[in-house]
């Protein structure tokens, strides 16, 4: 069973929803977008993927993801659980942040850490400031948006104060299964080796586990199969690339182990919309 609370957006600026599932529930494969995200789970627990990590979060839990960041939620041990999930249009608020001499989203973002475990009464302040966004969505009162701004920008900086005092036992908690341990150590290497050409019996044997298990933990796990996971990780290294690098196009296709120059700028365009020329020229223009 599923249950809307609220399902609302300002256009071009941050859409929030509070979902409530009672029925096993994993987020849908493919999943990383070009918006900032802020995750509370208000009751429940939850595996949290993110890049190559599987974090536990629990009620009161904050989860910051970044743009193009992996991320997928599956169940931990019950299936029931209440979120509010916040996803902030980057390009739009750091207009309002820079014209009002405050840092930039991405530089919040950094500030905090991926996963921010508050005490109950930083936690129930927390929930108070974002139920406080959502109704100035709902309402539409005169210049809510403008309130919707000021009050997500204090949501952000007091999760930054939270994280200069947080508790020794309150700091991001990894899930210890042993399969979130493989599929961890398994995206670690294949984002420090991202040029690797192994096939998947190949990394498997590397790894001492079958072939069909690495497959399936790993699907489970981060919503992607492994080449596909490859890719995405070889596309993000490309990004950065093309924009501050001076290494060609054959260059960088080569450099991250892409079998042919083609087979890249079909890759990065499936993920970018653009093909690494075009990408390169709009983002140094």
């Amino acid at each position: 069973m599923e249950q809307v609370i609220f399902r609302q957006r300002v256009e071009g600026l941050i859409e929030a929803e509070q979902v409530i599932r009672e029925n096993e529930f994993s987020m849908a494969n493919r999943h990383f977008h070009d918006t900032y995200e802020l995750y509370y789970l208000l009751e429940g627990e939850r595996y949290y993927f993110i890049d190559k990590e599987t974090y536990l979060v629990g009620a009161g839990d904050v989860v910051l993801v970044k743009p193009n960041q992996i991320h997928k939620t599956s169940m931990a041990k019950a299936s029931y659980h209440n979120r509010i999930l916040l996803q902030i249009k980057g390009e739009a608020f750091d207009t309002f942040l820079k014209s009002n001499g405050f840092l930039t989203l991405g530089e919040l973002y950094d500030r905090n850490m991926q996963i921010i475990r508050l005490r109950k009464r930083d936690a129930d302040m927390v929930k108070t400031m974002i139920l406080q966004i959502t109704e100035e969505i709902r309402e539409r009162r005169k210049e809510y948006e403008l309130m919707v701004k000021v009050k997500l920008l204090e949501l952000l900086v007091l999760l930054a104060r939270y994280r200069k005092n947080v508790l020794p036992d309150r700091k991001e908690q990894t899930a210890q299964t042993a399969k979130h341990q493989k599929v961890h150590e398994v995206a670690d290497y294949l984002q420090t080796h991202p040029d690797t050409r192994e096939c998947l019996e190949e990394l498997a044997g590397r790894f001492y586990i079958s072939k069909s298990y690495l497959s399936r933990i790993f699907k489970e796990v981060t919503g992607f199969g492994v080449n596909e996971y490859t890719n995405i990780v070889r596309v993000k290294k490309a990004q950065n690339l093309l924009i501050y690098g001076d290494y060609s196009v054959t260059e960088i296709s080569e450099l991250l182990g892409f079998e042919s120059i083609t087979y890249f700028e079909r890759v990065f365009k499936k993920y970018t919309l653009y093909t690494p020329l075009r990408y390169r020229r709009e983002k140094r223009a």
